[in-house]
């Protein structure tokens, strides 16, 4: 019995790198697949050279994103997700490339361990301008504690990742949230881990995550909206998991948001640092800290601000929460 996989793509603008992406797919050693692309709205050539795909392979199909659906990767996501027809699904992106045996490996990985709801792989970078592999993604993508390792960053994933079993996606109800335009993956995936981290793991490289002028201009700290998702998931992490976190991974969630606030106040975007403290406030009733320290560390991020506004310096005045 071989269970179809639902490969679902979104793609904006993607005219020159999709075809690779596509061909990859085309290459699979496993052939049961359906390879649903969606799009957010190009202006290019990409409809066009889609179809041509789906001319010669009717496994490939092309749909748009509902307008009544928000603009973006993740609202595509999910609306392929609606349309996907397979016992498995697997999300890929429109400018990185599956390897020939990315679907045959994970998929008997799955079958050896019916206990688990997906397979993670490796994933290597690629330099596209330069011709040159830049190494892994992450150097591990397992460990002890896999749930607190992963919103550390010590252990990561993309999207492309993951090959997922159908019906947990649908049991667990789990979508990208299509409010988000930064962290969306890192977000889902954290949802994922805390209702089953007891994933299988295939250590080979399967996918190949190709760096290009687009991603490579794509800065999400100069894009205020990006920033504002970021934090907002750090802070859903802490609200939402707090009392399953230790309390130095509570204290690394806070300092990665502590370090946004603080760059945006070097960059004298007070307006948004005012936003981002905010948030920093409602984060800390859910950390493990005396409420002394807690209004010491509020009234020094206020104190900071105030000090870059006037004097254009007070780097210093804003110390570890645990200081």
């Amino acid at each position: 019995m071989n269970p179809m996989v639902s490969i679902i793509i979104p793609t904006y603008n993607r005219a020159n790198l999709i075809g690779e992406t596509l061909d990859s797919i085309r290459q699979q050693t496993y052939t049961n697949w359906e390879c649903i692309i969606v799009d957010d709205g190009s202006t290019d050539d990409t409809e066009r050279i889609v179809g041509e795909y789906i001319q010669n392979d009717s496994r490939f199909s092309f749909h748009k994103r509902p307008e009544n659906r928000p603009k973006g990767a993740n609202a595509c996501r999910n609306y392929g997700f609606e349309l996907a027809k397979g016992t498995y699904v697997n999300w890929f992106d429109s400018d990185d490339q599956m390897h020939p045996k990315k679907l045959e490996v994970q998929l008997k990985k799955l079958s050896e361990h019916q206990s688990a709801n997906y397979c993670i792989c490796q994933t290597e970078v690629y330099d596209l301008l330069n011709d040159n592999s830049l190494g892994l993604r992450s150097p591990k993508i397992e460990s002890g504690n896999r749930f607190e390792d992963y919103i550390c960053y010590k252990i990561f994933w993309l999207t492309t990742s993951p090959l997922w079993r159908t019906k947990f996606i649908i049991n667990s109800k789990l979508r990208f949230d299509e409010t988000l335009m930064q962290s969306q993956e890192y977000d889902f995936h954290i949802k994922a881990l805390a209702i089953d981290s007891n994933y299988v793991v295939e250590n080979a490289v399967l996918v190949k995550m190709v760096i290009h002028e687009e991603n490579l201009s794509n800065n999400w700290m100069k894009n205020d909206h990006k920033v504002l998702s970021n934090v907002k998931v750090k802070q859903r992490t802490i609200e939402n998991y707090h009392d399953r976190l230790t309390f130095t991974t509570q204290l690394k969630v806070l300092e990665m948001v502590t370090l946004v606030f603080k760059n945006l106040v070097l960059e004298k975007r007070f307006y948004l640092a005012q936003k981002v403290l905010k948030i920093l406030k409602n984060m800390l009733p859910f950390v493990k800290v005396g409420s002394l320290r807690k209004k010491q560390f509020y009234f020094r991020a206020n104190l900071m601000i105030w000090s870059y506004r006037i004097f254009g310096k007070g780097y210093n005045l804003l110390k570890p929460l645990h200081a």
